[in-house]
């Protein structure tokens, strides 16, 4: 075969009817494209809406002499996010990512410009121009992930970096057990903050628990004595016991 008529039908195709009429379909069956792996190019962020990837399909195309063929990338692709209403979860692809795009059976042009439905803007069909990006597949290991463990046994939200919980009214931690924090560095509350339960601990460090401010508390309890109404015994000046807890 030359290599200037790359997409001719094999040779017994040329003289088979039989084997002309499969090369014809086979031909038409591949063009109808479902889905394919494909790397991430480029990202688009798009303000105020989800926004699309460039994307190059990885799986390369044979002619019929078994040259491999080249594939070009497939541009302006919308790409999926886990989204209800208002709420959503936020993991927009980056370049690199391998995932999986699948291909609409019509022209999907019209909607993705108005957002709204309308007749496809050309008879084409499960074209790679139709292409939506739901990866991804393939690829390494994460370092910040949210991980649910099998069978329930609980979640993992893992950041190299710092982790904001935010909201617009209450935040309620409930545990069925014990809350642990571990903060190396300090462990810092901006809240005025009532405990209802008793508080114990065990200082790791050299020296005492130390405030920056005043302590204020209606009484204290310090080595068993009730500091609001304890008595200084033994009080020599006047004579006898004091009548009320002094400084």
């Amino acid at each position: 075969m030359a290599s200037g008529n790359l997409y001719n039908s094999p040779f017994e195709a040329q003289f088979d009817p039989d084997r002309a009429q499969l090369f014809i379909i086979t031909k038409l069956i591949q063009g109808v494209h479902t889905c394919d792996l494909v790397q991430v190019l480029a990202v688009q962020p798009v303000s105020g809406k989800v926004g699309f990837v460039t994307v190059q399909p990885l799986v390369l195309d044979t002619d019929t002499g078994s040259v491999v063929l080249a594939q070009t990338p497939i541009y302006n692709v919308p790409y999926m996010r886990y989204q209800g209403g208002s709420s959503a979860v936020i993991l927009d692809p980056v370049a690199d990512d391998i995932g999986l795009a699948i291909f609409a059976e019509s022209d999907i042009t019209n909607v993705k410009q108005t957002l709204a439905a309308g007749a496809p803007a050309t008879a084409r069909t499960h074209s790679t121009a139709d292409a939506l990006y739901i990866g991804g597949v393939l690829n390494p290991d994460p370092t910040q992930y949210v991980k649910f463990q099998p069978g329930g046994a609980g979640i993992d939200i893992v950041s190299p970096g710092e982790v904001t919980l935010q909201a617009g009214s209450a935040v309620t931690i409930t545990s069925g057990t014990t809350t642990t924090v571990n903060a190396p560095s300090g462990f810092i509350v901006n809240a005025n903050m009532t405990l209802n339960g008793t508080m114990s601990g065990t200082r790791t460090g050299a020296g005492a628990y130390q405030f920056a401010g005043t302590l204020v508390a209606p009484d204290a309890v310090i080595n068993g004595v009730t500091q609001s109404t304890h008595e200084h015994g033994g009080v020599t000046t006047g004579g006898g016991n004091t009548t009320g807890p002094h400084n």
